[in-house]
């Protein structure tokens, strides 16, 4: 029998937490979800459920209560989730582990198993020199196997839980999601620019991309990322992504090569309910930068890196595929991967002109060891991502009996 008794809180919109308790019950290890909303019913399973009822002000007694009856892991997924933040603290207090399931730090095929918390609260360590030592221990990151990661099939498991969500909410009178919209809202949206607008995007984009690519002027990226993502609420000073990209152009255009062009690429998985191409361009109207502008719904990224004089994120996951590409990056926000040697420790003024490569030795000893200690080789949403996932995390489970 094994020692660990598992107390799964909210997983992702997706059969994922439901698979896992499966193969954990057959592993003979105990594992008790909470079902805070009717998504997590129609998705999670396990021994014991527990449905959760009580207002936020009361989470923090009712989760004391439940670790203090010999629960030894605690997993979930999105860890700064408001319905999860109070189990951080109970769960030191217990000597309790917890275990934060999140996308990948490495795209595409890896999802983020890491224990205490992801992106802004790892504890993986931010000195060089540490992951330089490493290497001695740490061999090559292995190659990763294709999931079989479907934008629709996502999409479908996300309608499913938001539709029970409506359907069983009287269950939950006090559960609010930590989306800023209605799943109606944002799939109206979201609808409209696959459907109807990607065709033209793609177009549009696809002329950029050609243009920088082949003309002869420098260019620099900043992707954005989505409004309602915990990276930017919690773990960056800004309020959202239109306060970035005040910052970035403000920047760019008073202190970057006045031949350079800065290009905003918007997150391919925005609804469109915030107009930052209007925004950007009404504010490069009075930078007077509108010819050194270009904003892009689509385009080919890695193309996009490969060219580019240096990217500016806040703290996205590109910020990695611009290291794999060599390229100068400033990150504006806590990452895992912000440190001397991979990032600019300068201000963002000082970039633009003196911005320099990544050190690559340092960046395969970081990336080998980031792979080995908190990656796995699959994905949340699709039967087979979810399938090479599984054993791999039951494997790092039975790890803490040793």
């Amino acid at each position: 029998m094994s020692k660990r008794n598992l107390l799964l809180l909210q997983g992702t919109a997706s059969p994922f937490f439901a698979r896992l308790s499966d193969r954990a019950s057959s592993s003979n290890i105990p594992c008790r979800p909470i079902f805070f909303c009717g998504g997590d019913m129609l998705y999670s399973k396990g021994q014991s459920p527990l449905l959760c009822q009580h207002p936020p002000e009361q989470l923090a007694f009712w989760y004391e209560d439940i670790l203090s009856s010999g629960i030894t892991n605690v997993l979930l997924f999105g860890d700064c989730r408001p319905i999860h933040k109070p189990i951080h603290n109970l769960a030191d207090k217990y000597g309790v582990t917890v275990h934060v399931f999140e996308e990948g730090y490495v795209r595409p095929h890896w999802l983020t198993m890491e224990r205490h918390g992801v992106n802004g609260r790892s504890l993986l360590p931010k000195d060089p020199a540490w992951y330089l030592e490493q290497r001695k221990y740490t061999p090559p990151a292995p190659p990763a196997f294709a999931t079989g990661y479907s934008l629709y099939v996502r999409a479908w498991h996300d309608i499913r839980y938001r539709i029970a969500n409506e359907r069983m909410k009287a269950h939950f009178p006090h559960y609010q999601s930590h989306r800023p919209y209605d799943g109606l809202t944002e799939y109206k949206g979201l609808a409209l620019r696959k459907v109807l607008l990607q065709r033209g995007f793609d177009r549009d984009s696809n002329k950029v991309v050609a243009e920088l690519t082949g003309g002869r002027r420098p260019y620099y990226v900043f992707p954005l990322q989505l409004n309602s993502d915990s990276q930017v609420v919690v773990h960056s000073p800004f309020s959202g992504i239109r306060e970035a990209i005040d910052q970035v152009m403000r920047s760019f255009a008073a202190h970057a090569p006045s031949d350079a062009l800065l290009v905003i690429k918007n997150h391919p998985l925005d609804t469109g309910l915030d107009d930052y191409h209007g925004y950007a361009s009404r504010l490069a109207n009075e930078l007077g930068m509108l010819d050194r502008l270009r904003y892009i719904e689509a385009g080919h990224l890695p193309t996009l890196l490969d060219h580019c004089r240096g990217v500016v994120v806040i703290n996205s996951t590109v910020g990695l595929s611009a290291i794999h590409h060599r390229r100068p990056l400033m990150a504006l926000g806590k990452a895992i991967y912000k440190m001397p040697g991979l990032t600019w420790h300068g201000p963002l003024d000082d970039f633009w002109l003196n911005g320099e490569p990544p050190d690559m030795g340092l960046y395969y000893a970081f990336l080998d060891y980031v792979v080995h200690h908190t990656q796995i080789n699959g994905d949340f949403y699709s039967r087979t991502g979810i399938e090479m996932a599984i054993p791999a995390i039951i494997k790092r489970l039975e790890a803490d009996d040793e």
